[in-house]
């Protein structure tokens, strides 16, 4: 079995799995949609069609890079089962002249040693040939630090915003004129094959990233979906229990585990993915002329009276139940054997465990329906992250940033990634027999994800250290993307009303208290009665008018 990277808890995973990871997050942020390309940041709410934007984003160019062992299906990420043995040099020569940059981006994790005190920033910029000295926020309370950027219009040469960050800062529409560079002129069409690594993501996550009609950031391409359940499947295979496909059976399977007088529980929470089982849309169903919100459908409240139940039948960890936040923890040890999280949860666990259990296997429940039915399973945003360029520096420098953002672009299979991601062979990171990379301790200790937060790359499984991990995780992904939701806004980008938006956070509360037992289920009726009037029959009014404009209804 290949060895393990000695790694601090990745911050990856922490990025990638944040929206899941709360309830709370996930009725808000996971439903607002990217800024609107024409809004002024006012109360009302707007939409663009995406169509309109193409002539806004790059000439899209596809890089032959790395062929992959598995390829995803149904627009699943593909596979790598191992790493190359030699790495493609994506680009001839550093992209950099010299310049020095600063860089704020969300950090997960600790702290590393700051520049001038650490090699791995030393090893990486003079690759580059440009020096990021960079400025971390701690992600867990980074919405406080932006707002804070924002307000102060005091910025980086460099930020990266997360996509759910910029949904709830007031009046972000209009600063993003204010702050930072229109990048419409050098990357727009076929101006981007300057940077051909940017030309390589997705149109979709490019058209994320149009504020006010100009091309203002550039994207993190996301994978197509952010959270799901994770289930210890080393312990179900050895009780002898296959993994369920019905949510019968896996309340069947909570009963049989359920072993509180031992310290076991057999779940965490899974209400997110509970409305994907019995078929709830992400937002909004348009059917016979009509639109019904989430809230509204009987397959919605058939997940609350499910998780409901589950509490009910004492399944639930008490931890879980009282808001503590350490679920992952109760997932790692076994005290649960089922909890929903960001898929990046999976190799964070791995990293964490398999040093001194390495017989410790997860895996992502099956994906099924209710009743025979299939799933609705709700796609990401097209892009989870936007990075921008400080509005005022010579066209030189932004220049030069961009080739920075270029080089951090670069794709698995590359040596550019094999840099920004582990350091220097040899220094900080060791390849195992596998050919997978190994931090050493000075990796442990330096090596952190400044460089892969200032830009994306094309999703891909790619984590082969891992034992069992590309394969699992690509059959899953290919079993659940032909389930993905067919949104009637899909390509629509919309900044949802201020009313509408501001009605979900009692609604979110309400039903959490539901779950966890502190409010009966009677409750419900009058808790879908005030989000109506609290803005979600204006949000229905809105959402119509954008259907009409198109030219769906």
């Amino acid at each position: 079995m290949p060895s393990t990277p000695r790694r601090p808890a990745p911050s990856r995973r922490r990025f990638l799995g944040l929206v899941g990871a709360s309830t709370t997050a996930a009725f808000t942020a996971g439903a607002l949609g990217a800024c609107s390309s024409n809004s002024g940041g006012g109360g009302g709410g707007s939409a663009s069609a995406a169509t309109s934007l193409d002539d806004l984003i790059p000439t899209h160019i596809p890089f032959d890079g790395v062929t992959p062992d598995l390829e995803g299906l149904h627009g699943a990420p593909s596979g790598f089962t191992s790493y190359p043995d030699t790495f493609i040099q994506a680009l001839p020569n550093p992209p950099g002249s010299g310049g020095h940059y600063t860089a704020m981006t969300p950090l997960w994790g600790p702290v590393p040693p700051a520049l001038g005190n650490n090699s791995f920033f030393d090893y990486v910029n003079g690759r580059i040939g440009t020096t990021v000295e960079f400025n971390f926020q701690d992600g867990d309370t980074v919405i406080d630090k932006m707002n804070a950027v924002i307000a102060g219009r005091d910025v980086a040469d460099i930020t990266m915003f997360p996509d759910w960050v910029i949904n709830l800062i007031p009046q972000f529409n209009r600063a993003v004129d204010e702050l930072f560079e229109d990048l419409t002129p050098l990357l727009a069409g076929d101006a981007a094959s300057a940077y051909p690594l940017l030309a390589n993501l997705e149109s979709d996550a490019w058209r994320w990233n149009v504020f006010n009609e100009k091309l203002m950031g550039v994207p993190w391409p996301s994978e197509p979906f952010g959270n799901w359940v994770l289930m210890r499947r080393d312990l179900l295979d050895e009780y002898g229990i296959e993994p369920p496909t019905s949510p019968d059976e896996l309340f069947a399977i909570g009963e049989e585990i359920n072993d509180p007088d031992n310290n076991r529980w057999a779940f965490g929470d899974f209400n997110l993915s509970m409305r994907q089982i019995f078929g709830a849309p992400r937002q909004w169903r348009y059917e016979n002329g009509e639109l019904i919100h989430m809230f509204e459908t009987e397959e919605w409240r058939a997940s609350v009276e499910y998780m409901r139940r589950i509490y009910d039948a004492g399944l639930m960890h008490p931890d879980v139940v009282a808001k503590a936040d350490n679920s992952k923890e109760l997932l790692n040890s076994g005290e649960i054997l089922f909890n929903q999280d960001g898929l990046g949860a999976w190799n964070e666990a791995y990293a964490q465990m398999l040093g001194d259990n390495p017989d410790f296997r997860l895996d992502l429940m099956p994906v099924f329906g209710q009743g025979g039915n299939d799933p609705v399973m709700h796609k990401s945003d097209p892009s989870g992250q936007s990075v921008f360029v400080r509005k005022g520096m010579d066209p030189a420098q932004v220049e030069e940033i961009l080739g920075v953002l270029n080089f951090c672009a670069a794709p698995y299979g590359t040596q550019e990634y094999m840099d920004y991601r582990y350091g220097e062979e040899g220094v900080h990171h060791e390849r195992d027999d596998d050919g997978a990379p190994q931090l050493t301790d000075l990796g442990n200790t330096e090596v952190n994800d400044g460089y892969y937060f200032i830009s994306g790359r094309p999703p891909a499984i790619t984590e082969s250290q891992y034992p069992d991990f590309v394969q699992w995780k690509s059959d899953w992904y290919n079993h659940a993307a032909q389930y993905a939701e067919e949104d009637p806004f899909a390509g629509i980008r919309i900044q949802r009303p201020e009313r509408f938006s501001a009605a979900e956070t009692p609604m979110t509360d309400k039903v959490e208290d539901i779950i966890r037992g502190r409010e009966d289920l009677s409750q419900l009726d009058q808790a879908i009665s005030d989000w109506r009037r609290d803005g979600g029959d204006e949000g229905r009014e809105f959402y119509m008018g954008v259907l009409q404009e198109h030219g769906r209804d």
